[in-house]
């Protein structure tokens, strides 16, 4: 019943975690926060002249403009008549990917970009293109040239628009506002696990999996910001931006087997280091190429297609097998498998959406409609469902861990408490003295007139002075680090110091609480021998262990325990004497 209502209860949590976490991240996403536009927005969809060559033809539509795949060399040269419209900061607004760009109204140049690029022999980067155009635009005739100098380098045309520039760039940025929510996110999560790993890595379970499914979040979120192009608003540096856009692209896959390898979640182990060690150097050896300038990382998009199809298809394999054997597995002490269920579904979905994508990539990109139209929205979603899966894992595993550490802490309770006094037994106490170093203090306590109260009171009584003892040494040494039961009456105290003035001080304090107790009762009588001795003693020699420190301690206390039988001896004989007396004897006799 305690199990269910537990699992009940982590259940209800995990749910309101994901409501708020979901509700917080589609009201930053939504649209509630646009704000208006100060001119009309207009897609210059129709009209257009494409020339690609010897052929010329007229498009219907930009969104159905058939060019096919453009290689290196090949250019596009669109032209169209602009609208007759009065606006302040007239831009038009197109998006290319591999290419330089030339644009003239009515035969004047206005806008170039990527002659640099091409000079150096640089890769060509994806390019938000804002032309600003001349205050008497009107109807004049745009001719846009689009030159590709990467093979395969796209397919179809982007969407041209017209309007005022600060118009485009607000449309842009709200028409993004989900994936960038989604994308600093991701990147903000990665970054706190990042500190987290080397906690983790170096504790007792040796947890490396968070140091991969923090580069997995991070890589995901790098990878969407770059793809919705929302570093270009934040960064004048295109080239930098797009190279990151495809090296946050490779790693995800490297990350995630990591994750799946150092999470004990892959059944073919051998297999898998494998694909990791090919995936990392595919990552690795593809930017040095690139940043040598020696073949440009583009080149590479297809062979990570092949490598990912691959990759997938072992992790799903692998997750799924897990999940079939940790559902079959009962765990006695950690319920291990609600939660790795949950981070294996996670992955599962985010690594299907991402193949989904990558699908859908190749086919639009061969196909009449182009790349341009292709998305990533199964990979955005896939991610958030991944992250989620990733923190209820986290969410759970602290549970786990507390409900273990509470078990543990309470085995070890039992296994080190004496049960009569609450305090440390001799287990403990041995286990202590052998760990302690330092600077530290002993005192050796024996509990007078237990055998005499056992016998003449009984067991009950004695279980009351032991108890009752027990009480008063943890009143007075409140500074005390082990306060233990030897056995029988021999009590031990260790105080993490060794300061004369505290001693006297906490031992007074023992004096008085022990007259105070025998104020209070008719038949027992508290009472107790000690000695103490610290770690700097001389007479220790050279020898300045804790077992000897203890030796000497107990040495001293029995020095203290023959003087008090000695005064119990005096008192007794007085007693008798007295009694004597009484019973009417005289001075003779």
């Amino acid at each position: 019943m305690n199990s269910t209502a537990a699992t009940i209860r982590r259940a209800f949590l995990a749910v309101i975690a994901i409501s708020i976490l979901s509700f917080g991240l589609l009201l930053l996403g939504s649209k509630k926060f646009n704000a208006p536009q100060r001119f009309d927005l207009i897609q210059l969809n129709s009209g257009w002249t494409i020339s690609r060559g010897n052929n010329t033809w007229e498009l219907d539509s930009v969104d159905e403009s058939n060019v096919g795949i453009v290689n290196n060399g090949d250019t596009l040269t669109l032209s169209n008549t602009l609208p007759d419209i009065e606006l302040l900061q007239p831009t038009l607004y197109f998006r290319t990917v591999l290419s330089d760009v030339k644009v003239s109204v009515d035969g004047e140049l206005v806008y170039t970009f990527g002659d640099e690029y091409v000079a150096l022999e640089h890769m060509l980067p994806k390019m938000e293109n804002f032309v600003p155009l001349p205050p008497d635009y009107q109807g004049k005739k745009v001719t846009v040239e689009i030159t590709a100098h990467e093979d395969r380098a796209f397919s179809g045309l982007y969407p041209l628009y017209f309007g005022n520039y600060n118009d485009i760039k607000n449309d842009l940025i709200q028409s993004n506002r989900f994936p960038l929510v989604v994308g600093i996110y991701l990147c903000h999560l990665g970054f706190m696990l990042l500190i987290l790993a080397p906690f983790l890595a170096f504790s007792k379970n040796h947890d490396f999996s968070i140091f991969f499914s923090a580069v997995t979040s991070i890589m995901i979120g790098i990878y969407i910001l770059c793809y919705n192009d929302v570093f270009w608003y934040i960064s004048d540096n295109p080239s930098f931006y797009t190279f990151i856009e495809y090296f946050s692209l490779f790693s995800i896959p490297a990350a995630i087997l990591g994750f799946v390898l150092t999470a004990g979640q892959a059944p073919f182990l051998k297999l898998g280091i494998l694909l990791f060690q090919l995936s990392a150097g595919f990552v690795m050896i593809t930017s040095l190429l690139h940043l040598s300038n020696r073949m440009h990382i583009c080149n590479f998009v297809s062979m990570f297609h092949i490598f990912s199809l691959a990759e997938g298809i072992f992790v799903i394999f692998s997750l799924i097998k897990i999940a079939i054997e940790e559902s079959r597995t009962k765990n006695d002490l950690r319920g291990k498998t609600s939660s790795t269920i949950i981070l294996i579904a996670g992955l599962i979905i985010f690594t299907l959406c991402a193949l989904i994508d990558i699908v859908k990539f190749n086919i639009m990109k061969f196909s009449d409609q182009g790349e341009v139209h292709a998305q990533i929205n199964f990979t955005t979603l896939g991610a958030l469902v991944f992250i989620m899966s990733l923190l209820l894992d986290y969410f759970y595993h602290c549970i786990e861990y507390i409900s273990e550490s509470t078990v543990k802490a309470e085995l070890e309770g039992l296994a080190y408490t004496d049960t009569l006094t609450n305090l440390s037994n001799r287990a403990r106490c041995e286990q202590y003295l052998v760990d302690l170093t330092g600077d530290f203090t002993i005192i050796s306590l024996d509990l007078d007139y237990l055998k005499y109260t056992n016998d003449n009171f009984g067991h009950d009584q004695g279980d009351r002075l032991l108890s009752g003892f027990s009480e008063i040494l943890t009143d007075c040494f409140t500074d005390a680090s082990l306060l233990g039961r030897m056995g029988g009456d021999e009590f031990i105290v260790v105080l993490p110091f060794v300061a004369e003035e505290r001693i006297v001080r906490d031992l007074n304090c023992l004096i008085d609480q022990l007259a105070y107790r025998n104020s209070q009762e008719s038949k027992l009588r508290f009472s107790a021998s000690w000695g103490y001795a610290s770690s700097n003693d001389k007479e220790l020699g050279g020898n300045h262990s804790a077992q000897n420190v203890y030796l000497l301690a107990d040495k001293r206390m029995y020095t203290m325990k023959n003087q008090h039988h000695k005064e119990s001896l005096g008192r007794l004989y007085d007693d008798l004497l007295n009694k004597v007396l009484g019973e009417g004897g005289n001075d003779d006799q």
